[in-house]
C-alpha cells in the first residue's frame, strides 16, 4: 500500500483481494467546495419547492357554453330589433 499526500492532496495505492490496482484520490479544498454545492443545492431546491407549492394557484377554464352563447345572441337581436321598431314608430 503506497500513501502519499502533497499540500491538500492525498492518494493511496493499493490491491483488492483478487489483484486488482485500486488508487483514491482526494482534495480537502475540493471535497468543502463539493459539500458546499450539495448543501447550497438541497436548500435551492427545498426553497423552490416551498414557494412553488404555495404560490401555484390552479386556474380552470371552462370552454364556453354554445348554447348560452347562442341565447344571448337572438336575445341581443331581439332587443335590437324592438328598441329600433320602437323609435322608427315615434317618428
Amino acid at each position: 500500500m503506497y500513501r502519499g499526500k502533497s499540500g491538500q492532496a492525498n492518494l493511496t495505492v493499493g490491491s483488492d483481494g483478487k489483484g486488482n490496482l485500486v488508487a483514491e484520490a482526494s482534495c480537502d479544498s475540493l471535497q468543502e467546495l463539493v459539500l458546499w454545492y450539495e448543501e447550497e443545492l438541497t436548500r435551492i431546491r427545498s426553497e423552490t419547492r416551498n414557494e412553488t407549492s404555495n404560490d401555484v394557484q390552479i386556474e380552470e377554464k371552462r370552454p364556453p357554453n354554445r348554447m348560452r352563447t347562442f341565447m344571448k345572441g337572438v336575445l341581443a337581436g331581439l332587443l335590437a330589433g324592438v328598441l329600433l321598431t320602437i323609435k322608427l314608430y315615434k317618428r
